[in-house]
């Protein structure tokens, strides 16, 4: 879909996945690296075990499909060559970050002048403006400041993060939505400004904002989310398992105590339990302990296949916690031809790697180009850059007339079918932007969103579940029985009228209804469908359910979050509920975007619609793609290592003065090592000759961490984050949900709005992770209530009458 555009990366890790998506969505992407080869090639561990650079795994897992030159920065030279590399190309992803871009020459407004089109795109911790924008962090820091830490992991231990880094799968995607958010805009540049801190915070999903309506959440719970376990052992490992109630679950507890009972592991005082009027907030503590000793005994006779097994067949919410093996092995995602097979003939060597994010009708195969040698495209790209072979950046479109963040998709047209939060949050980014966006509902089947956390017996009902107003915020609302044949027929005539179809839902449901793509497209030929459900439309598990818990765990992230010896915990927030709605929002944007350039003068090329079958596990081991590669090249597990990273030492969250309070630091060399000692003082640690470089370090890593421990809890977090930063030290004092609320560098870039609920009064609202030239879109509307715009559409876009109307509503069509 991007074929037409060329990207030049100036990326370290924190850019990576951005230039792999675009990359893998057909663009050309450029990486520009050093004379001694971009300093990720470097990071262990080296396929065969070599110290080669060309066979760092890390690397090669994140740079397939993509070209690479070598251009000096530091020389005249060589920044005039970059200069001119920068005049034919259409977009610049860099992390450099603002003070190293000036040291380059190569601020914006260098660029600006070697190309008016051009589109900066910079990824930087906290963003590029604001009271820590020269400040410094790597993924822990990251996360630390960002929310997610201080609600992942056991209460009576440290914050953790995930082993790999869940803060730059987050700023990839939003990247990505950036980049083609500016391209759609128009014929101008544009700049834009990633914060990874404001990307971590969707993983809370909305989290601070309904802390502070007092719902939600309070502290991190370890295996267990709010009241209940979430993770338990089995007889080989760890699955995902909610003991929640409501009308969904219900059915889920009966089915596993019918397993139960079957296997003659059903406690008596349990054969007869209500589950359709459970509710697990109403049990006392004691009444909880002896539902989950139940449940838990059961499990641990068990292996976690087994359970998986059975969840498929009897439509259990259960997941195992795979690692990379059980990902490799897995039939749906081998089904689905998930993984290529890519040679790399000078390592003799073949690696598998995920394929894609997501099956493209328009895209005949999921080609997987090994990532390139340091310079290797030199000679292809002898004084320019060429983009099929002319040496010139595309022709933009004439977009929406406006570079006006808030107006860029005032002409786009998404209607919405769905529940929760994957399909709802990606739409977000178009609804924030002008687009038109409608939510089909029923209050027969509400959104099971509209139930959570909602004040029970309030007159607002449906209409008051903070969760649900958050994600929904800018979209219409129109309230439709979709069993009803009069109800269909509407939603078809709003499909003939919509540029873009977005669902979620399970596969079938849909179909069941006559609505699946190719109803769609047949209905609106030009139409952009859009599904993301769990597994996907296709293979043999495509009807699983789950929901966002179980889909981290089949992904590998809850295998990847937690102590070495203890229980795998998982981030907290779902995180596919997180990271899946960004991808959907990086392709609905490039399917607009190619429309738009197949519709601009100089093209003959005709835009046929398109559609994009999303699996929101397939995003996510997408994105850890590390995990696969490193293990298909050496047979190495990535495992849960709590906070400890494998060339940086230290590299943990420790403990500051006042209850539960913490801070993150990071030292990935010796430099920085002496000025965190600088900051200490007069402390023996400083001192000692262990910890002199990162090797010794590394060794006595535990030594380590209690002393500095010893010395961070007389300290204040911010007091001690400021001094450490500073002075050139990655760290951060980890937030919790009340600190993001106050955080002084989300304040100056307006990350939370404060709008008025008609139900709930004052509430914050999130928004994106990027600003596009210095605008974050607009928040103009809290979520709607079900089936509030119902008159407003049926009269103002498909021409009804009042009276037509009444006689729906009468036959209960429109309810």
């Amino acid at each position: 879909m991007l074929e037409h555009l060329t990207i030049v990366e100036l990326t370290d890790e924190r850019g990576y996945l951005a230039g792999k998506i675009l990359a893998d969505l057909g663009a050309t992407v450029i990486k520009v690296e050093p004379p001694d080869g971009e300093a990720g090639r470097s990071r262990p561990p080296f396929a065969l075990g070599s110290r080669d650079p060309e066979a760092g795994l890390p690397w090669l897992a994140m740079n397939t499909n993509k070209h690479s030159v070598v251009i000096d920065l530091e020389s005249d030279s060589g920044r005039d060559r970059f200069l001119d590399f920068i005049s034919r190309a259409d977009v610049l992803l860099e992390t450099l970050g603002p003070r190293r871009m000036r040291n380059l020459e190569l601020n914006p407004a260098t660029l600006s002048r070697v190309n008016a089109q051009l589109v900066h795109c910079a990824i930087t911790p906290f963003g590029s403006d604001g009271p820590y924008s020269e400040y410094t962090g790597d993924d822990l820091v990251v996360v630390a400041m960002g929310g997610n830490a201080s609600m992942t992991g056991d209460p009576t231990r440290a914050p953790l993060r995930c082993t790999l880094p869940c803060s730059y799968f987050h700023a990839g995607p939003e990247a990505v939505v950036g980049i083609l958010t500016a391209l759609y805009s128009g014929d101008t540049a544009g700049y834009v400004d990633v914060s990874m801190q404001e990307c971590q915070l969707a993983t809370t999903m909305s989290g601070p904002a309904t802390r502070a309506l007092g719902k939600g959440v309070r502290t991190r719970g370890g295996g267990r989310l709010g009241r209940t376990r979430e993770i338990w052992a089995t007889n080989d490992g760890w699955i995902s398992f909610g003991l929640r109630g409501g009308p969904v679950r219900g059915k889920n507890l009966i089915a596993i105590t019918d397993y139960m009972r079957e296997a003659n592991l059903l406690p008596g005082w349990l054969d007869a339990y209500d589950w359709l009027t459970y509710d697990h907030m109403s049990l006392s503590d004691a009444e909880l302990a002896r539902l989950e000793d139940a449940f838990a005994a059961f499990f641990r006779t068990k292996s976690m296949h087994e359970l998986y097994e059975q969840s498929l067949t009897r439509r259990i919410l259960l997941a195992p916690c795979n690692n990379a093996a059980e990902i490799l092995e897995h039939e749906q995602l081998r089904s689905r031809s998930f993984f290529a097979r890519v040679d790399y003939p000078d390592l003799g060597i073949t690696i598998e790697h995920p394929a894609r994010f997501a099956s493209i009708a328009s895209r005949s195969s999921d080609t997987v180009e090994r990532a390139p040698h340091a310079g290797e495209h030199d000679r292809f790209y002898v004084g320019t850059v060429r983009k099929n072979g002319t040496g010139q950046h595309s022709e933009r479109h004439e977009g929406s007339g406006t570079t006006k963040d808030e107006d860029i998709f005032l002409d786009v047209k998404i209607l919405e079918f769905g529940v929760g939060a994957a399909g709802p949050v990606a739409t977000r980014y178009f609804a924030d932007r002008g687009a038109t966006v409608i939510r089909v509902e029923s209050s027969r089947r509400p959104d099971f969103l509209r139930h959570l956390h909602m004040t029970k017996g309030a007159p607002h009902g449906l209409n008051g579940a903070p969760m649900f107003i958050s994600f929904n915020a800018n979209k219409k609302s129109i309230a439709i029985d979709m069993t009803k044949p009069e109800g269909i027929a509407l939603v078809r005539r709003l499909i003939a009228w919509a540029d873009v179809v977005n669902e979620n839902y399970s596969p079938g449901v849909m179909e069941k209804w006559g609505l699946d793509a190719k109803a769609i497209r047949e209905l609106n030929p030009q139409a952009i469908t859009v599904s993301s459900s769990l597994f996907g439309l296709t293979g043999p598990q495509r009807c699983y359910p789950g929901f966002g818990g179980q889909g981290s765990a089949i992904a590998g992230f809850n295998h990847l979050t937690g102590f070495p010896e203890s229980e795998a915990h998982g981030p907290f927030g779902t995180i596919t509920d997180s990271l899946s709605p960004r991808y959907t929002a990086a392709l609905i944007a490039s399917a607009l975007l190619r429309r738009a350039y197949c519709e601009s003068d100089g093209t003959d090329e005709e835009f046929g619609g398109e559609s994009i079958d999303l699996s929101q596990i397939e995003s996510g081991i997408y994105s850890l793609s590390e995990l696969i590669v490193r293990y298909s090249a050496t047979g190495e597990q990535i495992a849960r290592n709590g906070n400890h990273h494998p060339w940086a030492a230290p590299h943990a969250i420790y403990p500051s003065s006042g209850g539960d309070r913490w801070i993150a630091i990071s030292v990935f060399n010796d430099s920085e090592w002496q000025r965190l000692c600088g900051v200490a003082g007069d402390v023996d640690w400083a001192g000692d000759a262990r910890f002199r470089d990162t090797a010794g370090r590394l060794e006595h890593e535990e030594e380590l961490d209690l002393a500095i421990a010893s010395w961070t809890q007389q300290h204040d977090r911010y007091e001690l984050m400021h001094r450490l930063q500073q002075s050139g030290v990655q760290a951060g004092a980890v937030q919790t949900f009340e600190d993001v609320l106050t955080d002084p560098q989300l304040a100056h870039r307006r990350h939370f709005e404060k709008l008025k609920h008609r139900h709930l009064g004052p509430m914050f609202f999130e928004r994106s992770g990027f600003r596009l030239d210095a605008q974050g879109g607009r928040i103009r509307t809290p979520g709607p209530d079900l089936g509030e715009h119902t008159d407003e559409i049926l009269t103002g876009i498909l021409g009804l009458a009042q009276s037509e109307i009444d006689e729906l509503r009468k036959n209960e069509v429109l309810t």
